[in-house]
C-alpha cells in the first residue's frame, strides 16, 4: 500500500483519536488493514487505493456536539474541501488525498436520495443499508509505524467486509450505476477477503448469520452470492479472472482452480447451496 495514503490515515486517525473516536475504515484501504498480516497467496494480491472510505457510525454521530466536531475536524483541522459535484459526500485535500464518507441508515437526522445530513451544508455520508450492521465485530487497529505510535483505527469484521462488497459489486455491475472498472475492483476485493478469512473469521460470521437470519441484507447478499458467484462462470468471477494481475504466470485451468476454491468457501460462508440440499463444505 503506498506510504502516502498510510500517512493521511495516520493524520485522520491523530485527530479522531484526540476527541476520543477511532476512525471506521472501510474500502479497499479497510481490506488492506484487515489482511496485511494474513497468510495466503492472495494476501500479495492486496489492492492499491487512492481514497480513504471513511464510514461514520451510529455511536459516533448521536450526540449533536460530537457530530459536529467531526465536522468541524475534517473541513477545518484537517483541511478537506468539498470536491465539485460530490459536495459534502466527498472531499479533497491537495493533489491526491481522497476522503468519501458513508453511513449506514440512522434515524434522527435529515435525508435527501442517498445522503444522510450530519451537519447541513458541511457534512453529509452517503447511505449504506448493508452497512446497517456495521458496528457488530468491529476491529481496532493500531498504525505501527514509529512516528504513527499509539494511535488507531477501527476496521469492519470480514463478515461486514463481504456484505459491503457483495452490495457494491451488484450496484455497479448493473443498473443505473453501472461502472464494470469498479464492479471489476469490487468482484477482485471480494476474492481477497474470502481467500483471506481464517476459520475464526468464518465461525464468527456463523454467529452474526445466525442472529441476522431473518435480516433482509442478510437475504440479498446471499442472493447475489448464488446469482452472481455460484459458479466460476458467472459474472463475479469472470470480472476477477479477466484482470491482468490475477495469477498472471498461471494458465486459465490454474486460475479456474484458485477461483474455485473462493467459489466454494463464500457459498459455505453463505450456507447457500445453488443446487438445493445442503450448503457445500471445503
Amino acid at each position: 500500500m503506498d506510504r502516502k495514503i498510510i500517512e493521511q490515515l495516520a493524520d485522520l486517525a491523530e485527530s479522531f483519536n484526540r476527541i476520543g473516536l477511532k476512525p471506521v475504515i472501510c474500502g479497499g484501504l479497510g481490506i488492506y488493514l484487515c489482511f496485511y498480516k494474513a497468510q495466503g497467496q492472495a494476501r500479495q494480491m492486496i489492492r492499491a487505493t487512492s481514497d480513504i472510505d471513511l464510514m461514520l457510525t451510529k455511536t459516533q454521530v448521536l450526540k449533536q456536539a460530537q457530530c459536529r466536531a467531526i465536522a468541524e475536524m475534517i473541513t477545518g483541522g484537517l483541511g478537506y474541501v468539498v470536491r465539485d459535484g460530490r459536495e459534502h459526500l466527498h472531499f479533497k485535500k491537495g493533489q491526491h488525498q481522497y476522503l468519501d464518507i458513508l453511513s449506514p441508515p440512522i434515524e434522527g437526522f435529515r435525508k435527501d436520495d442517498v445522503r444522510i445530513k450530519f451537519v447541513r451544508s458541511k457534512l453529509h455520508g452517503r447511505i449504506t443499508p448493508e452497512a446497517c450492521f456495521i458496528e457488530e465485530g468491529l476491529r481496532t487497529v493500531s498504525l505501527e509505524s514509529p512516528e504513527d505510535s499509539g494511535l488507531e483505527v477501527q476496521i469492519p469484521s470480514p463478515m461486514n467486509l463481504l456484505l459491503l462488497k457483495l452490495f457494491a459489486f451488484n450496484d455497479r455491475e448493473e443498473g443505473k450505476r453501472q461502472d464494470l472498472e469498479r464492479a471489476q475492483a469490487h468482484a477482485w476485493d471480494t476474492y481477497i477477503t474470502i481467500m483471506l478469512t481464517n476459520r475464526e473469521d468464518y465461525l464468527e460470521g456463523q454467529d452474526f448469520l445466525l442472529r441476522h437470519k431473518n435480516s433482509e441484507i442478510v437475504h440479498t447478499a446471499q442472493s447475489i452470492v448464488i446469482d452472481k458467484f455460484s459458479t466460476i462462470e458467472h459474472s463475479g468471477w469472470r470480472h476477477v479472472l479477466e484482470a491482468s494481475s490475477f495469477y498472471p504466470d498461471y494458465n486459465r485451468r490454474q486460475k479456474g482452480a484458485m477461483l474455485d476454491e473462493a467459489r466454494r468457501r463464500l457459498i459455505r460462508w453463505f450456507d447457500v447451496n445453488p443446487g438445493g440440499g445442503k450448503p457445500e463444505i471445503t
